[in-house]
């Protein structure tokens, strides 16, 4: 398993303009996803952390993982922003969608849903969906890499101090 990386400056950047309304749908879009699979992984938790560093208080945050818990969350309904902030709050939850190293098919139902609820079209949602998984798959190469690299460096040190 690899672990992906959020962009948090990207995230900080994304946010920071954002109204609360805004934030608090990315908030639940970002929740839904982690539950969609009834599945909550590590690697999830690092979504849920991003989550609850938009919210703007203790009580929030309590109330976030209270409903996770549960599997109680609000559906994922449309809402309206700039168009320009809706790719890249797209983007973003297709990043989250894959942060557990797949992406199963109630996780892209869902993705899929955000995008249509975010107001974007079929072919981008696509692009973006398609975009992820080969993300994915390129984090997943680079580890089994890394993995092998440090193997093979392993022997040689082995090597020589045995030698």
């Amino acid at each position: 398993m690899y672990k992906l990386q959020l962009d948090r400056e990207f995230s900080q950047d994304l946010f920071s303009e954002s109204s609360k309304e805004i934030r608090d749908w990315v908030v639940n879009a970002i929740a839904n996803i982690v539950v969609a699979d009834d599945i909550i992984e590590r690697h999830e938790f690092v979504a849920l952390q991003e989550a609850m560093g938009l919210l703007d208080s203790k009580e929030e945050i309590l109330d976030l993982m209270k409903k996770v818990k549960e599997r109680n969350l609000f559906e994922v309904k449309k809402i309206k922003m700039d168009p320009d902030l809706s790719l890249k709050i797209f983007f973003y939850l297709a990043g989250i969608a894959v942060i557990d190293g797949s992406l199963k098919k109630s996780e892209a139902e869902l993705l899929k849903k955000c995008g249509n609820c975010l107001d974007l079209e079929v072919d981008f949602i696509r692009a973006v969906i398609s975009w992820s998984v080969k993300q994915m798959e390129i984090n997943r190469k680079l580890t089994q890499d890394l993995k092998t690299s440090n193997t093979h460096r392993n022997r040689i040190i082995e090597s020589i101090i045995m030698s």
